[in-house]
């Protein structure tokens, strides 16, 4: 083998040691949050009523894309409502997971980002407690995918992430039920905590901006009355 040939070769370890950074065979913890706006003044009122998490596990899935935990902890809703990543090595081997925090889950970061998606949109959201709460339009969610994965390569690492929630109600969106799905795609020599994260994030901001394509021009106080 000639000096082209080993550092190829030596590259190509590299790359395969870069994206095994961050302990790729253990569990880890990622704190995503969805910072919420003010609610608009006047505006029509929704409540989001109910977020079901919907999403299936499998224990070998044919494409990383598909939501996996090791150890048989798919039939464990305690882990599988906090799951939200897979790791692999260079080689593409699946190995440890990404949780959110004990005490979040899928469906309240999901229920957080519609929540978001509502006020900048114009739309007022209430709380079971706040006055008005009864009269506001109702709004349910199903999460059907909301995943994040990586597909190693040569000189870098592809991140993607895709989240797909059914939203019904027969009022505010386009139409009674509506399919929004928000995805992105990045690249990174180093698949650590911070490219999980930002890949999270910017994958939320897609899904809160598909959202509100989906949804109509809230009424305000004075023409809904």
């Amino acid at each position: 083998m000639n000096w082209t040939k080993w550092a190829v070769v030596g590259c190509l370890m590299g790359v395969l040691s870069f994206l095994q950074v961050g302990c790729a065979t253990n569990r880890g913890i990622i704190d995503v949050r969805v910072v919420q706006p003010q609610n608009p003044a006047n505006s029509q009122a929704v409540k989001i009523v109910t977020v079901r998490d919907l999403r299936v596990f499998e224990l070998k899935p044919a494409s990383a894309s598909i939501p996996s935990l090791k150890n048989g902890e798919i039939n464990d809703a305690s882990i599988t409502h906090r799951a939200i990543a897979r790791k692999r090595n260079g080689y593409g081997k699946a190995m440890g997971d990404i949780l959110l925090p004990e005490g979040q889950t899928v469906e309240g970061l999901t229920r957080d980002a519609l929540a978001r998606a509502f006020k900048e949109k114009g739309y007022t959201v209430l709380d079971a407690q706040d006055a008005g709460y009864d009269q506001a339009e109702a709004v349910e969610a199903d999460i059907e995918q909301f995943w994040a994965w990586v597909t190693p390569g040569f000189w870098a690492a592809s991140l993607e992430f895709e989240a797909l929630v059914k939203v019904k109600n027969p009022t505010i969106f386009l139409t009674p039920e509506e399919a929004v799905r928000g995805s992105v795609l990045l690249h990174t020599q180093a698949a650590g905590t911070s490219a999980w994260m930002n890949i999270l994030n910017k994958g939320l901001e897609d899904f809160i901006q598909k959202a509100q394509e989906k949804m109509k021009e809230p009424k305000t106080l004075s023409s809904a009355q």
